[in-house]
């Protein structure tokens, strides 16, 4: 039987649940967000290093090259040491263990003369890195806002610009095997079905004139990339996507507020 205390005892308790789960959600909530954000950041920076690796062998005057792969990976140590101290998840922990281990090969790797070994251990790690990062981006998934949605997919389709570049770089360089071929075909493709789903998106003002730069730009790239075995424009194509970015980081800036 309950009693006029016991009653009071279990109305304040539910009232301290009401009150605190929703700060505890919203907690998670943001841990969540900078977790997938970095991992994000991870899969675009694993495919953009060794970008830049292939460039580099091919226009070995670049100096601004050099500082880019540098700046690369320290902006991996520093995506690194964020999850690190955010999460709590022990799988994650574990994977950061391994991504660890990639990004000193790389390291190394970029301390060396260039070669083709070398060139394929490259391609090995960045598949590492992108594979770790997928697997913390599915552990801390939740139930996005539109504008969460959105910043994802926005950061999502500049890893893809990297990536796409990453393997026509590769072709360039002697790695023209079907594999990376067909890897390049399927990065274009599902940049193809993330724009489509941007475009529903009803941005405005200086947001609505970055989007409309990448709708009419992207076709040209994309004509560009799919003629790798007819010519070969690595600059114009490193360009190329280093503009595309540009206007994608704006967007992410846009939602990254909006938030």
């Amino acid at each position: 039987m309950f009693t006029t205390r016991s009653l009071i005892r279990s109305s304040f308790i539910l009232l301290t649940l009401f009150l605190v789960t929703p700060q505890l959600y919203a907690t998670a909530s943001r841990n969540d967000v900078k977790l997938l954000e970095a991992s994000e950041d991870i899969k675009l920076i694993s495919q953009q290093v060794v970008k830049d690796y292939f460039y580099s062998s091919l226009y070995k005057d670049k100096k601004e090259i050099a500082k880019s792969l540098n700046d690369g990976v320290l902006a991996l140590d520093e995506k690194l040491r964020l999850i690190a101290s955010t999460t709590k998840n022990e799988d994650t922990k574990n994977v950061l263990t391994f991504l660890a281990f990639s990004r000193d090969e790389i390291s190394e790797i970029i301390e060396q003369e260039f070669s083709l070994d070398n060139a394929a251990l490259m391609l090995d790690n960045s598949e590492v890195l992108l594979e770790g990062a997928e697997s913390i981006v599915k552990e801390h998934e939740y139930n996005f806002s539109l504008e969460e949605k959105m910043l994802i997919k926005v950061k999502k389709m500049a890893y893809l610009i990297e990536r796409i570049t990453k393997y026509y770089m590769a072709v360039q360089v002697g790695f023209n095997d079907h594999n990376n071929i067909k890897q390049l075909n399927i990065a274009i493709d599902s940049f193809d079905r993330e724009l489509a789903k941007l475009a529903t998106y009803n941005y405005s003002g200086r947001s609505a004139k970055d989007f409309n730069t990448i709708k009419e730009y992207w076709p040209v790239a994309k004509k560009f990339y799919l003629s790798l075995q007819k010519r070969k424009l690595p600059n114009i194509l490193y360009i190329s996507a280093q503009h595309l970015e540009n206007k994608l980081v704006k967007l992410e800036l846009y939602h990254s507020k909006n938030q």
